[in-house]
């Protein structure tokens, strides 16, 4: 096994690791805005370590140009379309989740 493929190998399993915590996230934490950071986050770290993955494997051709061209593109739209998603939740009036706190365990 080549020195390029386990490198290839290595961020396409990173890659694979940031999405699926990324979904994880969605269907695990409490609000839309923190749903809202992970998939942000994740996704955008998961695809451009898959995407330098597949960079590498291919070598430098018209292919990865493409590739490289995706990459840029999702690493741009991706964070500025969460901003808006959540700045449009916010003046829409949905509010954060907040932890009820139970007066009964707090103690003197």
């Amino acid at each position: 096994m080549m020195i390029r493929e386990v490198i290839t190998a290595i961020l396409l399993i990173l890659g694979f690791i940031f999405l699926v915590f990324s979904a994880l996230g969605v269907m695990r934490l409490p609000d839309f805005y923190t749903r809202l950071h992970s998939s942000g986050i994740g996704e955008t770290l998961g695809i451009v370590l898959i995407g330098l993955g597949l960079i590498i494997y291919e070598g430098f051709n018209i292919l990865s140009a493409k590739i490289l061209l995706i990459m840029v593109s999702i690493f741009l739209v991706n964070p500025v379309g969460t901003h808006l998603i959540g700045k449009a939740a916010m003046e829409s009036g949905h509010r954060p989740w907040e932890e009820e706190h139970n007066d009964a365990s707090i103690s003197d």
